[in-house]
C-alpha cells in the first residue's frame, strides 16, 4: 500500500463518515431541498457516484498494477503537503456545515446534540450573529459565515483539487475530471443559489452581501 493510496483513502474516509455522522442535515441539502428526488439526482447517484468519487482509488490500484513498480514517481513532499492541506479543508468544510445547520436547528427549537465521531472543534455557535429578514428567515453572520458565503463550497473544491493531484505519479487528465466536474458544478448552483436568494430577501439580501462581501475567499472573491 503506497502513500497516494494512502491518502486517498484517508481523504474518502473522512467523506464517507461526515455523510454518515451528520445524517440529520442531508434533508436541508441543496440536492434534497430544491433539485428534489428527481431523475438527475437518482442517475448521478447511481451511475455518477460509484465511478467518478471512487476513480482516484481505482486509478492508483490499476496504474500500480500494471508497472509493477507503485512507488515509482512518488513526490513524498507534495504527499505531506495534500495531508496538510486536507485536514485544514476537511476541518472548515466539516464545522462550517455543522455551524450552518446547528444554527438552523437552534433556530427552529429542533437541535439535539449528537456524539457521532468526528465532533470537530467548533462546529456549534453559542450566541451567534444572525441578520433578520423581513420574509421571516435568518441569515448567519458568525463563525465562518462572517468570512464568506460559500466556506463550505471552497473547502470541498480544495479536497477535490487534492483527490485528483493524489495520482500525480502517472500524469493524465482522467483523475481532474471530478473536481473540473465539481466546479463548474458548484459555480453552477451558487449562480443559481444567488438568484434564489435575491428574488427571496430582495433587499435583505443586499444587506447580507454588504456584511459578507466575499463569496468563496475572504479578500479575494
Amino acid at each position: 500500500v503506497t502513500w497516494p493510496m494512502i491518502f486517498i483513502l484517508t481523504a474518502q474516509l473522512l467523506y464517507i463518515n461526515a455523510c454518515m455522522k451528520g445524517e440529520e442535515c442531508i434533508p436541508t441539502t441543496w440536492d434534497i431541498f430544491y433539485e428534489k428526488w428527481g431523475w438527475m439526482l437518482i442517475y448521478w447517484n447511481l451511475a455518477g457516484v460509484p465511478f467518478v468519487y471512487a476513480f482516484q482509488a481505482n486509478y492508483i490500484l490499476v496504474n500500480s498494477l500494471r508497472t509493477q513498480n507503485p512507488t515509482e514517481g512518488i513526490s513524498m513532499t507534495l504527499i505531506m503537503v495534500l495531508f496538510v492541506i486536507l485536514v485544514l479543508a476537511y476541518y472548515i468544510w466539516d464545522s462550517s456545515q455543522a455551524q450552518k445547520n446547528r444554527f438552523r436547528m437552534q433556530q427552529r427549537g429542533t437541535y439535539v446534540p449528537r456524539s457521532a465521531f468526528p465532533q470537530v472543534p467548533w462546529n456549534t455557535l453559542k450566541n451567534p450573529k444572525y441578520l433578520k429578514t423581513e420574509c421571516g428567515s435568518t441569515l448567519l453572520i458568525d463563525g465562518w459565515w462572517k468570512y464568506c458565503r460559500k466556506p463550505h463550497y471552497t473547502a470541498d473544491i480544495c479536497m477535490a483539487t487534492c483527490w485528483a493531484l493524489s495520482c500525480h505519479q502517472w500524469p493524465g487528465v482522467l483523475p481532474y475530471f471530478y473536481p473540473a466536474f465539481f466546479f463548474g458544478m458548484i459555480v453552477h448552483r451558487y449562480t443559481r443559489d444567488v438568484a434564489r436568494c435575491k428574488a427571496k430577501y430582495s433587499k435583505d439580501w443586499k444587506t447580507y452581501c454588504d456584511r459578507v462581501p466575499y463569496a468563496f475567499i475572504p479578500g479575494i472573491i
